[in-house]
């Protein structure tokens, strides 16, 4: 009886114990969040419908300042919008050469596609496919101006992730040799690269730009595309955009 009485009075402690083991039952209890289109689309919707609030308060705004701080609020929409839901949803999703999926974890993804369709998710009226067909510094120059361009030739990847730090925070698109993405550089200076990767997995990732493989290159260049006051208006207007400059048409 004394050694039963025992047994209960550790069950606690154990479990406990159990608990932090990768095996142990708060493994089993945590499994990973599952994706659900339905509830994706639901949210996307949202972000829509609040997008669509601020322009109407855009459209009312009597002065220059007014407008400008709904500007502000937008690239903040914007960046919660690819941050906290369409980045996330689209990890994972397989890579192909050709890959062109509308829906994130099925089908493929080409990395000029992620480009253009997780911007088309956030509510960008582009030319989704003919967009994703050009160079890399194609892209870019169709949605920023070239006061947001920046250039960079045979830097090492340290020297061109301090180089891009410099810039400062927001959401940049990113062109490669052979590759394009985005770079996301966060309030406290950290570079994540987001981006369809033919490399290891070869499925959309999220990764530390310092230490991301693909973004290996002799040319680099980024467009802040959360700086663009004219892109931000479009999105929030809904104004479609042209493609000027396209070499790819089929």
């Amino acid at each position: 009886m004394r050694n039963l009485l025992l047994l209960l009075a550790l069950l606690p402690s154990l479990r406990s114990c159990l608990a932090q083991l990768p095996g142990g039952p708060a493994a089993a209890e945590a499994p990973a969040a599952v994706f659900s289109a339905p509830a994706y689309r639901a949210t996307l919707h949202r972000f829509a419908a609040r997008r669509q609030r601020l322009a109407a308060r855009y459209r009312q705004a009597g002065t220059a300042a007014g407008r400008r701080a709904c500007l502000a609020e937008a690239r903040t929409l914007l960046l919660t919008a690819l941050d906290s839901t369409i980045f996330p949803a689209w990890e994972g999703t397989p890579w192909a050469f050709y890959g062109q999926s509308w829906e994130p974890r099925r089908g493929t993804i080409a990395c000029g596609y992620f480009v253009t369709t997780t911007l088309h998710d956030a509510g960008l009226k582009l030319q989704r496919s003919l967009l994703a067909k050009q160079a890399s510094e194609v892209i870019i120059k169709n949605l920023t101006a070239e006061a947001n361009i920046h250039r960079y030739r045979d830097l090492s990847q340290a020297d061109f992730v301090r180089a891009v730090q410099q810039l400062g925070p927001g959401l940049y698109v990113l062109g490669l040799d052979y590759h394009a993405g985005f770079l996301r550089v966060r309030e406290g200076g950290a570079v994540q690269m987001i981006h369809s990767s033919y490399l290891g997995t070869a499925a959309v990732t999220l990764e530390a730009a310092d230490s991301a493989e693909a973004l290996d290159s002799k040319y680099r260049v980024v467009g802040k595309v959360s700086a663009d006051d004219a892109l931000l208006r479009a999105w929030l207007l809904g104004q479609p955009l042209a493609v000027r400059g396209a070499s790819v048409r089929k």
